[in-house]
């Protein structure tokens, strides 16, 4: 246990485990909703505060992880010590390492950003979950998929794109994934993401996205309000996003 989390302990039918699985937007496991007492017991349940460690490289890389409540960072170190944001996610998301085999340790942070709730499960256990629900093990699939596509666009955005076209990229995907209904005269809030956030995803230095933000908020694109990013125009995006090298 890591950051000091609070952990519920429930019982369950099988041994505990720590995993996570995808419940969001676009694949779903409807069946893994929380007032599911079925599901419920399998799970070992987390309380993080804000910043704290979920796990870290070199933990064991023996448990399955859901996002039930908040979002989390995905971070790798550099060589040099230097940390980069490959991933943030959403309620549903799963995260961690599924069916390693025995003795496979995890390489990358897993940091609560904000006040997070996290189901887990360990690796055993969630065969055996899989096994019994075949319907269940095909949404996992589905959400697999999905993680693989958002890994092939974000390599296709590297390889042929500009840091331009991919800033706006990124932006289209983070408004469809954690974006919120904008009150202030825009299309979607991105609360909670950072320049570093989009620095890290896209590429490219803190500086030079900041001034792309700003060219982008002249260009009417985007705006704010206070620390919240707002995107204020998706076809503008859609259409710098799709400049390629």
């Amino acid at each position: 246990m890591h950051g000091g989390c609070a952990v519920q302990k429930l019982p369950r039918s099988v041994s505990s485990y720590h995993a996570t699985f995808p419940l969001n937007r676009s694949s779903g496991l409807p069946d893994l909703a929380p007032e599911s007492v079925e599901y419920r017991g399998y799970f070992q349940i987390e309380a993080h505060p804000s910043h704290s460690v979920i796990y870290r490289p070199g933990d064991p890389a023996d448990r399955v992880y859901i996002l039930r409540k908040g979002r989390v960072r995905l971070v790798r170190t550099g060589p040099t010590g230097t940390r980069s944001v490959t991933g943030i996610l959403r309620p549903g998301d799963l995260f961690g390492e599924l069916l390693r085999p025995e003795g496979t340790v995890l390489d990358e942070f897993a940091i609560a950003a904000g006040e997070t709730e996290v189901w887990s499960i360990d690796n055993h256990s969630f065969q055996q979950l899989l096994e019994s629900r075949p319907h269940l093990a095909l949404d996992v699939i589905r959400a697999l998929e999905e993680r693989n596509r958002a890994m092939r666009r974000r390599l296709l955005g590297l390889t042929f794109k500009e840091v331009p076209a991919r800033l706006a990229d990124t932006l289209l995907v983070l408004a469809d994934t954690h974006g919120d209904p904008c009150p202030h005269g825009g299309e979607y809030d991105l609360r909670g993401i950072t320049q570093q956030d989009l620095a890290d995803l896209v590429g490219a230095s803190r500086s030079f996205v900041s001034t792309l933000i700003n060219e982008m908020k002249r260009d009417g694109l985007l705006g704010n309000v206070g620390r919240i990013l707002c995107i204020r125009d998706v076809r503008g995006l859609r259409e710098r996003a799709a400049f390629e090298k």
